[in-house]
């Protein structure tokens, strides 16, 4: 746990498509929750001014940092024009790495390029470390004289992230310059949830009955530009929050528009085409995607909108010179799938009303599927609202989805709610104990040697230890169940633990996860390992009678764990490793 000793808190939202900071001091947060500090950011060749910055960083060719956000796409742009681009390295939208790869702290990162490579622990690093300057820079402008040491730095997190991404980002953190001790990780969906309570009705979108009564249910939809986190709050006598319902969600969050935008244009002018654009011309690649985001975000897209994007002279030549004697728009015309929505003017490329609305169809359709399927589950029965955050949540098309398949339920959406997150967790880093209650994903337990039971043990399993005691090796030793609720910072009950042989000088445990509520081996197949802890006990004089007591706490964001050497009465918080 993050030391109380502060008198700021400063919040990292760190976004597959946009990131930025937030801070506070106490006596802000005491005065009204809701009022903290933000940056400007600017996109000069994009003419956006907003509240987050692209997450784009940019490497010199000696891999040392030279500038992120707005100001990276764009240097990198001039690098291209002058042909000077190919030694250095953009890193953008990378943040989905930390979803669906295996990690460990060597896991590689590709940049823009698809030809260079960086850890992707340093990129994320480098990036950390450079919002933590300009935050605490703003901070002395501003004239909030604060030290490091008096700081609690709060980092995001999807709910949906696996054990080993949040340990990775905490190093990150922490080689970014964070003390461990001053940095709490915060899940975003929660986040979102706690700012939203402090808003007034008035400064909602949609919503016009105050619903976080004690006792209301509801649900939280965080849509982001990488990932869909869902959870389900109830609201406790004491205002606190507890989670019903185990968070869920997948990577179906506005990237993949993006994706089906390049796809369709690959359609249009051919894959080998768009492959030779994307080869050669990676300035355009990523002005063109520049351009078609604006479109997205301030267009609003609906159904009956035509969207209009330029395009790029390039891509058109790379059409014309692998298509000698052709004319894209008599080809366009005679084409069934794409005459009745695609046209183009000069340098402009017209998509339909219907086309571009189907560029959300894939990501809509498994966003719907999965909040209708919760919408079933009798735990969620009865919620008062549906509470949606993140900057894909502005988007008519989803709202529309969602409020068709809510019935009577209320969709409650914030203004700028592509901010509730941020803002959330600075919310939260001052009141860490905001969310008093979770329920866990999995059944986590311990590798041990539990005694042997005939009937109920596999044969092959069975060790006899030094004293003459038959075990049974490979046991999956249970400290808490999948589905079971589990309070801020409360311990699940200890294990009494003790050495196989009497030489040991510590104790090494591999820490499992399973789906199944009662796993009886760590081989069996729904059992992954997912990290370690290592007890040392370096006094030997008492053999096999040494004990060691071992707790978890699977409340907060992150497993915590203590261990009680019995002989000493030494507390160790033991080190939990889910990369090594």
């Amino acid at each position: 746990m993050a030391s109380d000793n502060y008198l700021l808190v400063a919040a990292i939202d760190f976004g597959t498509t946009y990131s930025g900071y937030a801070f506070s001091t106490k006596h802000d947060f005491r005065t009204d929750p809701t009022q903290m500090s933000l940056v400007q950011w600017v996109a000069g060749s994009a003419g956006m001014v907003s509240q987050k910055a692209s997450t784009c960083v940019l490497f010199k060719p000696d891999r040392t940092f030279h500038s992120f956000g707005y100001e990276a796409e764009d240097k990198y742009l001039n690098l291209t024009l002058d042909k000077d681009h190919e030694d250095w390295y953009l890193f953008r939208r990378f943040k989905m790495n930390l979803y669906n790869t295996k990690l460990d702290r060597e896991v590689q990162l590709t940049d823009y390029s698809g030809e260079k490579k960086m850890p992707l622990i340093d990129v994320i690093s480098a990036t950390i470390a450079y919002l933590k300057s300009k935050l605490m820079k703003q901070c002395r402008e501003q004239g909030t004289g604060v030290n490091d040491s008096e700081v609690r730095w709060v980092l995001t997190v999807p709910t949906i992230w696996t054990d080993p991404a949040k340990q990775l980002m905490r190093e990150a953190a922490e080689k970014a310059g964070l003390d461990k001790r001053q940095l709490i990780l915060c899940l975003e969906p929660e986040a979102a949830s706690v700012f939203c309570k402090h808003i007034p009705v008035g400064k909602r979108v949609f919503g016009d009955r105050v619903e976080f009564q004690a006792g209301s249910k509801y649900m939280v939809i965080d849509a982001g530009g990488g990932t869909i986190d869902i959870t389900v709050h109830k609201v406790q006598k004491d205002g606190h929050l507890r989670e019903i319902l185990v968070a869920s969600g997948g990577d179906w969050g506005g990237t993949k528009v993006d994706e089906a935008f390049e796809s369709y244009l690959e359609d249009i002018i051919g894959k080998q085409a768009f492959g030779q654009f994307k080869s050669d011309h990676l300035y355009d690649l990523l002005d063109l995607m520049r351009r078609f985001e604006v479109k997205k975000r301030l267009n609003k897209v609906k159904h009956s909108d035509k969207v209009t994007v330029s395009i790029p002279s390039s891509l058109l030549s790379t059409y014309n010179k692998l298509n000698p004697g052709q004319n894209i728009k008599e080809n366009i015309a005679k084409n069934e799938r794409f005459s009745s929505h695609v046209e183009f003017f000069g340098d402009k490329l017209r998509l339909s009303g219907t086309k571009t609305a189907s560029l959300f169809d894939e990501s809509i359709e498994q966003i719907v599927y999965h909040v209708s399927k919760l919408l079933r589950d009798p735990k969620v029965r009865g919620i008062s609202a549906i509470l949606m955050v993140g900057g894909y949540s502005e988007c008519p098309l989803l709202l529309d989805a969602i409020r068709h398949i809510a019935g009577g339920v209320q969709l409650i959406v914030p203004n700028e709610a592509g901010l509730a997150v941020l803002k959330g967790a600075v919310v939260i880093g001052h009141s860490p104990s905001t969310i008093s209650e979770r329920i866990c994903k999995f059944t986590y337990g311990v590798e041990t040697h539990l005694p042997f039971k005939k009937r109920k043990h596999k044969n092959e399993y069975r060790v006899i230890d030094e004293s003459g005691k038959k075990l049974c090796s490979f046991a999956f030793d249970r400290f808490v169940k999948k589905g079971n609720a589990v309070k801020f910072h409360e311990h699940a009950q200890a294990r009494r633990y003790v050495p196989v042989t009497a030489s040991q000088t510590s104790i090494v445990f591999s820490i499992y996860a399973s789906n199944n509520e009662k796993p009886v081996y760590v081989t069996d197949a729904n059992c992954q390992k997912i990290g370690e802890i290592k007890v040392d006990m370096p006094d030997t004089t008492r053999g096999l009678k040494r004990v060691v007591c071992v707790s978890m706490c699977f409340g907060g964001s992150e497993i915590d764990i203590k261990a009680v050497d019995e002989d000493t009465g030494q507390v160790v918080r033991a080190s939990c490793d889910f990369l090594g």
